[in-house]
């Protein structure tokens, strides 16, 4: 496409809801088509004029609207709004041939049609814009993404669609993420290897995996790989991101399994379903073995075995079986010899040990249980040793921390009281200290005020909220403070438009602060909740987002 027009779309696009000025048409140099990235509903117009909707594609099954000619901006209150023009669709009644689909921002994905900057494609887009000969090959992905038992198809997915996934995947929450990013992670490895990548005690029966996956799984079993015909994977550098994702996934989930003070029942449940993510419970079995010596029950010939030092007595080595990719326990005693592992499992224990219990190939037990508790379960000593490094006063907390998140979090650990929540899967901290709360809430990204200040005119705004002004008070007879935030919601419709809520309550003498994280945001505060318990407007929330 030529670069002039594609540098002038991107700023249509870019600019388009700030700008004032009439902007001038796009036409494209070749006819487009409009793909529905999932079912969705699609406004369609006759007339930019009267906005008059001609009908919706309402989730019509991987619809698709060719013949688009050109982009349209329409001037509309204090913004501009895009269109895309084009020849009437069959199933539509219009007068002059001719139709309109609104095109937000928000919902435009690039696709390599128009190949513009990643910056103007949204996580979770509605459209897609297509050139002709990619339609096909996008409707596959789209059939593959919403239908993960469609087969994969032959000649690999839309490097575009490719990309597009990647970042939908990204957009999502963590524990939301693994649905698809699992499976399809194993696929592309199994795909890119031609089916040779091995993932231990890797059990797929809880996804909704693509029927391609299961075949190449079913024939590495079976013996009949060469059979399959292998689809072209995603290239290297969209692999090397699935892996990175995965990886944040397999982190997560062995810090919060190893770093937490839990009952063996719940040790044992989670380590079970760490197989729900390729290789994560293999490592996690390693590191434990690795960190303590262990006695062998029930086993002649050998009593004792030790991890940690392969050249100490009883030293044993662990390595990964190079053809299946298990872990082998290697001894020098014949009793034991080379023990590959191909299940294991934590069992429940009410002593200061921990007890395992590992089966071979044939079916073969080993039973270990630790002398002590293996240095790889830091428990709570990990949260205990954090809290040595906060600072002693809110003031230095402030400084110190490289975010108010981060700040929340050690004033939380400080100041607060709480413990782990083991259904949630967090810390959670309550602030009761006044002083401790104002300091927090006044020094942040939305306002910098000293302790001696006591109202503030501040000018913040979040989506159609301008906070407009906060200010606390003290009550010397009842020894009570509170802390008021003025704010006004804002738009514009026909006119534009401006409501003050004054006086909104966030927080006074006897009501808390909640901080809520992960153990595995003592390393990297990203995920950190911070809330009033009480306030009377969800706003008073906002500095405490980054």
């Amino acid at each position: 496409m030529n670069r002039k027009i594609l540098f002038l779309l991107t700023l249509i696009l870019l600019f388009g809801s700030n700008c004032r000025k009439k902007t001038e048409e796009v036409v494209f140099p070749e006819k487009l088509y409009v793909i529905p990235f999932a079912n969705n509903t699609v406004s369609v117009y006759h007339s930019l004029d009267t906005l008059e909707r001609v009908s919706a594609l309402e989730k019509d099954k991987y619809w698709v609207v060719s013949g688009i000619l050109k982009l349209v901006p329409k001037n509309q209150d204090e913004k501009v709004i895009s269109f895309l023009f084009g020849d009437c669709d069959s199933r539509f009644q219009c007068a002059d041939g001719k139709f309109y689909i609104k095109l937000n921002t928000i919902q435009f994905n690039a696709d390599s049609g128009l190949d513009l900057p990643s910056n103007l494609v949204a996580p979770y887009s509605a459209v897609y814009i297509a050139k002709k000969d990619q339609v096909d090959s996008i409707i596959e992905g789209i059939q593959f993404y919403n239908q993960p038992s469609t087969e994969y198809p032959t000649k690999g997915l839309n490097d575009s669609f490719v990309s597009h996934l990647i970042e939908t995947i990204k957009s999502l929450r963590k524990d939301d993420r693994k649905e698809f990013l699992i499976p399809f992670y194993v696929l592309q490895k199994m795909i890119s290897t031609k089916g040779n990548v091995n993932f231990p005690e890797f059990n797929l029966s809880t996804y909704k995996i693509s029927s391609t996956l299961q075949s190449i799984m079913d024939a590495k079993t079976n013996g009949s790989l060469s059979s399959i015909t292998f689809p072209t994977p995603v290239s290297d550098k969209q692999l090397k991101v699935l892996e990175e994702l995965v990886e944040e996934t397999r982190k997560e989930r062995i810090f919060n399994l190893m770093n937490v003070e839990k009952s063996w029942q719940t040790i044992q449940k989670e380590y079970k379903e760490l197989s729900l993510v390729p290789d994560t419970k293999q490592k996690v079995l390693e590191s434990i073995l690795k960190s303590a010596e262990f006695k062998v029950m029930g086993r002649e010939g050998i009593t004792q075995i030790n991890g940690v030092d392969a050249k100490q007595e009883n030293g044993v080595k662990l390595q990964k079986n190079k053809t299946t990719g298990n872990l082998e326990i290697v001894s020098s005693n014949t009793s034991l010899n080379t023990f590959e592992i191909v299940e294991s499992e934590i069992l429940p224990n009410t002593e200061d040990s921990v007890k395992i219990r590992l089966k071979n190939v044939s079916g073969e037990e080993l039973n270990l249980e630790s002398i002590g508790i293996p240095k790889a379960f830091k428990g709570a000593e990990t949260l205990k040793e954090y809290v040595k490094t906060i600072p002693k006063t809110i003031d230095e907390i402030l400084s110190d921390a490289s975010n108010i998140q981060r700040a929340a979090m050690n004033a939380a650990l400080r100041f607060g009281t709480g413990k782990f929540d083991r259904e949630s899967g967090n810390y959670i901290y309550e602030i009761q200290n006044v002083n401790v709360v104002l300091a927090l809430f006044k020094n942040n990204s939305v306002f910098s005020a000293s302790d001696s200040e006591y109202s503030q005119e501040v000018s913040s705004s979040f989506d159609e909220v301008t906070i407009t002004k906060y200010y606390q008070k003290y009550d010397k007879a009842t020894k009570v403070q509170t802390l008021f935030l003025n704010y006004e919601i804002g738009g514009c419709a026909r006119e534009c438009y401006s409501d003050p809520y004054p006086d909104n309550l966030c927080f006074t003498t006897g009501d808390s602060l909640v901080v809520k994280f992960t153990p595995s945001d003592l390393e990297a505060t990203s995920e950190v909740e911070v809330k009033f318990s009480a306030a009377k407007s969800n706003y008073c929330n906002y500095p405490f987002k980054e």
